[in-house]
């Protein structure tokens, strides 16, 4: 990694940090909650949308079922740390969350490894619709079965996270949650950049560009169909569990189908197969998201129109446009030196 791009990192991470201070001095910002939410819930997309980049950026498998995962993660940490639901309802036993966030994680993993397994061997349209055959069977299961998540009433209360005696608890503790987010993007990003300049990320890309010839130069492209979609979901998961300790309440409307073709949205509107991209995107459409709370019934179509201009214009998204002034100051640069 370069000195430039590491000092790039670097302000960025701590213009990050410092938002917080600047609404607490009324800094640009005027103090809300409700700015403190929608800062964490960037953060939760940014996760989400960087576990996607990996399995369709990086690796060139289509999902648009990436909102089951973060069902199992969401779901998955209040059943094992409710008094009232999960473990505590049935065994009177309850798991602090920082363990149960990293249990569910790892299970969703294990899920993208399991869906993995027929998914390696579809394309395009079929390996689309298989994913979103797997987001409604997560959406059936955590609607159907009322005993276990209480249905479409949904669950209320859901515990803090607790780390050391010190809770983070986005009504009581101000912006002490988004510091926590801040920290699990930061090192998921890092996560992130480490393996795809790996053998393993050589290996995705490989596989993105020409699955044939990748065969042929002695990649096993099943094996790593499998890993790039494990680490999604990990991704993913952890997401879904900082968002439902976020929020204090899950239900199965936020699962829906609809949440899949969100992430892939921010996805391809930001940029995929590269770092900046799935944090563009996450900025732009959850803000954008919330500027049309009042038009729900017409939100899906904003975005598919959000897909197909960006598709159709600027097919590396926000962050190509970026990329494509350089390549020119660049040309430029060497043309006026020749």
């Amino acid at each position: 990694m370069g000195k430039n791009k590491k000092l790039l990192y670097i302000i960025i991470i701590a213009l990050a940090a410092i938002i917080p201070f600047m609404m607490e001095h009324n800094i640009i910002f005027k103090q809300s909650k409700y700015i403190y939410l929608l800062l964490c819930l960037i953060g939760i997309y940014t996760i989400v949308t960087s576990g996607l980049d990996i399995v369709f950026g990086y690796t060139g498998q289509i999902s648009f079922g990436h909102a089951g995962f973060f069902c199992i993660g969401a779901y998955g940490t209040v059943l094992l740390t409710h008094p009232d639901w999960g473990l505590g309802k049935y065994m009177g036993m309850t798991i602090p969350p920082i363990i149960s966030i990293v249990i569910v994680s790892l299970l969703a993993a294990l899920v993208g490894a399991l869906l993995a397994i027929p998914a390696s061997k579809l394309v395009f349209h079929f390996l689309a619709l298989l994913t979103i055959a797997f987001n409604q069977l997560v959406l059936l299961m955590v609607s159907n079965f009322a005993g276990l998540t209480n249905g479409y009433i949904g669950i209320t209360r859901v515990p803090s996270i607790n780390i050391l005696g010190f809770s983070f608890n986005t009504i009581k503790s101000k912006y002490t949650y988004y510091f926590l987010v801040l920290f699990f993007v930061v090192l998921f990003l890092i996560i992130k950049e480490n393996i795809v300049h790996s053998r393993v990320g050589r290996s995705f890309i490989a596989i993105r560009e020409n699955v044939t010839a990748a065969n042929g130069c002695g990649v096993n492209t099943s094996k790593y169909k499998i890993i790039s979609f494990a680490i999604s979901a990990f991704y993913v998961g952890f997401a879904g569990a900082l968002y439902a300790h976020m929020v204090g309440f899950i239900s199965p409307d936020t699962f829906v189908q609809n949440t899949s073709v969100i992430f892939i949205t921010m996805l391809l509107f930001g940029g995929s197969g590269n770092l900046f991209g799935p944090i563009l995107g996450a900025i732009i459409i959850t803000v954008i998201q919330e500027g049309l709370q009042s038009l729900s019934d017409y939100r899906m179509l904003i975005y598919g129109i959000f897909i197909l201009v960006i598709i159709l214009f600027q097919p590396h998204g926000i962050s190509g446009i970026g990329e494509s002034i350089s390549r020119i100051a660049r040309k430029r640069g060497g043309n006026a030196n020749a």
